[in-house]
């Protein structure tokens, strides 16, 4: 009995074209937006990435002027000018040298260096 129920489906889906499915890709295809550029569109987006790139070579050319004009004024890799408020430090029978405020904080007794 299970063998002629099978039969009867297989013959049933064999003579079936499949057309039901096949107008619901149809379908389906028709209402995907066309993604096929024109012309116009190509050259306002070759347009908008030229003047992209032209802005990011402005941004890297200033970028680059402002590091040569820092380079040319530079006395020392510290962004501003420091004082000099190093210190010789008398610390546990020790003589050190670092800034004041280390050696304050370290219970030293600070003198001054340059005079």
């Amino acid at each position: 009995m299970r063998l002629l129920i099978w039969i009867g489906l297989l013959l049933c889906l064999s003579t079936s074209s499949g057309c039901m499915v096949m107008e619901e890709l149809d379908n389906a295809a028709a209402k995907m937006p066309n993604t096929k550029t024109s012309k116009a569109s190509e050259a306002d987006a070759k347009a908008e990435a030229a003047a992209a790139t032209a802005s990011a070579t402005a941004k890297a050319n200033a970028l680059i002027r402002k590091s040569q004009r820092w380079w040319g004024g530079a006395t020392s890799l510290a962004p501003t000018n420091l004082e000099s408020s190093i210190v010789s430090c008398r610390l546990r029978g020790a003589t050190q040298f670092m800034s004041r405020d280390d050696c304050l904080s370290r219970g030293g007794t600070p003198r001054s260096v340059s005079g």
